[in-house]
């Protein structure tokens, strides 16, 4: 009969040789699973070397077409359908174009980069005479169409100008000025002719204008708002601003 030494050196070996079973076990599992997924990439690298999307984007595809879902993606790796398209794709159209377009006519919508406005704007920029149109400065003579012709508002030190809008069709425009017996300018206004220089007065030519039939040529004198010092009957014009 076997000692009792024997049978506890006997169940040890055997419980060594379980252990090791199990480790067999979970190698041989492992390898299973390696191998397993080795031949998924291996099937995802030859879908995708054939023109397939690896598994991918092929199979969403495939998903949406199964659900009446088409052009969504277009493919993933290419460029992105637009969004008309893609609504297009699905039966659905009208629903982004013509968008620019509404805005442009749209009050709620004002055109972008006209700081007056539209119609303002290009009122402003296109007023003929004294050398086409462009910009508006003080005392700019312009064009009004229709044989007529009126000058922009401006100042003489701090008085603004009157009479902007002269009648007939004059060749030439003065800017007029008085002054009080302190030498300070009391008004100024746009004239026909030229009045003469006193201790009172003094006139600065706007500009020089010739006429063909309605349509004048307006030859600018001044550009911006002016300046004048008094000394008696001497007085020293400059320009404010351009």
């Amino acid at each position: 009969m076997a000692s009792q030494a024997e049978k506890d050196t006997a169940a040890a070996k055997a419980k060594q040789g379980g252990g090791q079973a199990a480790k067999d076990t979970a190698a041989a599992k492992s390898k299973q699973n390696n191998s397993n997924q080795a031949a998924k990439d291996t099937a995802r690298a030859k879908s995708r070397q054939n023109g397939g999307g690896g598994g991918t984007s092929d199979d969403f595809a495939a998903r949406e077409a199964a659900n009446g879902l088409t052009n969504t993606t277009s493919g993933f790796g290419g460029p992105a359908p637009s969004f008309a398209q893609r609504e297009a794709a699905n039966g659905l159209t009208q629903t982004t174009s013509g968008r620019a377009a509404s805005r442009a006519t749209n009050p709620d919508f004002p055109p972008v980069g006209t700081p007056l406005g539209n119609d303002e704007f290009v009122t402003a920029n296109n007023i003929s005479g004294g050398g086409g149109g462009g910009e508006l400065y003080a005392f700019k003579v312009v064009d009004d169409g229709d044989g007529t012709v009126s000058v922009t508002t401006g100042t003489v030190n701090t008085e603004t100008t009157t009479g902007l809008t002269p009648g007939g069709k004059p060749t030439e425009l003065w800017l007029k000025v008085t002054f009080n017996a302190s030498g300070e300018v009391t008004a100024a206004s746009v004239q026909t002719a030229n009045g003469g220089t006193s201790a009172t007065q003094d006139y600065r030519q706007i500009a020089t204008i010739t006429w063909d039939e309605n349509v004048p040529t307006i030859s600018q004198g001044i550009k911006g708002s002016q300046s004048i010092a008094s000394c008696g009957a001497t007085h020293q014009w400059g320009t404010l601003y351009s």
